[in-house]
């Protein structure tokens, strides 16, 4: 995965670039063949008027990518308010003393659980 990040970052850094390097590497095809002015020996051009429209090219599709992006980028703000709350905050009251209860003196309710729990008809 990272040898795939490092050939896409090498990838943008020298796209620019490569009108040049491939003008570096097909000189001779490009000053025989795509050369404007390859009639006019006198002006020894031998191509580098392909690689300036090469490379002009380059750049108008640089800018017309920023204004694309420009185009898409938007912003969008939202306000809101808050209203202001007052929070109040009690110390917890220290415990009182009680007497025990006895849960064994008091009454008993009885018939309570009969009610829910019977067994299933079958």
């Amino acid at each position: 995965m990272k040898i795939f990040w490092l050939l896409f970052t090498a990838l943008m850094v020298f796209r620019p670039v490569a009108p040049l390097l491939d003008y570096m590497v097909n000189y001779d095809y490009i000053a025989d063949e795509l050369c404007v002015n390859r009639d006019r020996p006198e002006l020894n051009c031998n191509g580098r008027c392909y690689l300036m429209n090469a490379l002009a090219e380059e750049a108008s599709k640089k800018k017309d990518a920023q204004q694309r992006e420009g185009k898409l980028n938007f912003q969008l703000s939202i306000t809101y308010f808050v209203s202001e709350t007052d929070w109040s905050f009690e110390l917890p009251q220290a415990a009182t003393k009680t007497q025990p209860t006895d849960h064994y003196l008091l009454k008993k309710i009885e018939g309570f659980t009969a009610d829910l729990l019977k067994p299933p008809i079958s």
